[in-house]
């Protein structure tokens, strides 16, 4: 997990390399690789996309079709990972396990 939560310098140097134009675009593009990662780990391939629009992550199956969402505890999750990244992606993995175990994400 711990490569998950970006440092400041990290996040200005996902900047000066040009591939994303504003902080909140980084750190979206990490909280949907943390959750792509837990997916892929959690049911031994690719099957799920993981989208963040506002407030709110969105699960997608292969067939683009919703299969879950989640909403953030505040604002938005680029909100809640700058107030505690690392908090931010416990409840994320937490969530995601119990959703997973309890099969309301089933490939």
């Amino acid at each position: 997990m711990d490569d998950f939560i970006l440092s400041p310098a990290q996040l200005e140097h996902e900047l000066q390399v040009g591939r994303f134009k504003t902080t909140d675009e980084v750190i979206t593009h990490t909280i949907q690789d943390w959750v792509q990662y837990l997916l892929d780990e959690g049911f031994e391939g690719s099957y799920f996309q993981v989208k963040i629009v506002g407030p709110d992550l969105t699960i997608i199956n292969t067939s683009r079709t919703a299969v879950a969402t989640l909403h953030s505890q505040g604002e938005s999750y680029v909100a809640d990972y700058q107030t505690d990244a690392r908090d931010t992606l416990l409840q994320l993995q937490q969530v995601l396990r119990e959703m997973i175990s309890n099969h309301q994400i089933d490939i």
